[in-house]
């Protein structure tokens, strides 16, 4: 299993946590953010493997959005930048907002146009024949399909491992977004997982599992992100050794 760290592009400490970082794991980015900064290039250069989120989500809270347009750019992004260490590309998984399902097929269309990396993610709305269409389905063989890791959203914990095996007995790789929980993926063999929560435990003044004093964790925020950065390292390794037996690679 591997650990992706999401949301370090994005963070004002970046540039502090570069500085003392000469090579990272694994790295999940988001488009909605590279695009507009440079940031992206460090953590490329430096990681050992990238996954690239489309950032439908930093969108959908009450924003208008011309979909075509920011996918097709999305497409650019993907077709001039793409090289061996990005794993994928997530989908424009805008569905759960409102917006219909043929949408979502029409924009992934869009994206498959420019790379055969693009990772398709599975919600509840399009129901479980879905979910095993796509894992059936030959363009995704070897490749990785996803699912939500969202306490009390698409897939009830239990279940989990249901959608784990379905993936792996028909080639695929599964990665589930948004999941950190260890009682989770002390269970669940998925083969990727990313999460945030390095980053947000700082922000509650925590540095693993030590307390810092409020005033200390604001006036010193660039350390503790640094710290709390190495501390979702450690859990990289962790799950990679606890599950390394288990999967191929």
């Amino acid at each position: 299993m591997k650990v992706f760290l999401s949301a370090l592009e994005a963070s004002p400490e970046f540039k502090e946590i570069d500085k003392k970082i000469d090579n990272y794991l694994y790295n999940l980015m988001s488009y909605y953010y590279i695009r507009n900064s440079d940031n992206y290039k460090s953590i490329l250069y430096k990681s050992k493997e990238i996954l690239i989120d489309s950032g439908a989500h930093s969108f959908q809270k009450g924003k208008i959005v011309d979909w075509e347009r920011y996918t097709k750019e999305y497409a650019d992004f993907i077709y001039k930048h793409d090289e061996e260490k990005i794993l994928g590309y997530f989908e424009m998984d805008i569905d759960p907002a409102g917006y219909p399902y043929e949408y979502v097929l029409r924009l992934r269309k869009i994206l498959r146009r420019k790379s055969n990396k693009i990772i398709p993610v599975w919600h509840k709305n399009r129901g479980i024949e879905d979910f095993k269409d796509m894992c059936k389905n030959p363009i995704h063989k070897d490749r990785i399909v996803a699912i939500t890791g969202f306490k009390n959203e698409d897939i009830k914990d239990e279940d989990y491992i249901w959608f784990v095996r379905y993936a792996h007995a028909h080639n695929c790789k599964i990665h589930c977004l948004g999941m950190t929980r260890r009682n989770i993926l002390d269970k669940v063999p998925f083969d990727y997982v990313d999460s945030s929560s390095w980053k947000q435990q700082s922000l509650y003044g925590k540095v693993g599992k030590v307390k810092v004093g409020r005033s200390f964790s604001k006036a010193k925020r660039h350390e503790v992100m640094y710290y709390s950065y190495l501390e979702g390292m450690k859990m990289q390794i962790e799950y990679y050794i606890k599950w390394r037996n288990y999967h191929k690679d």
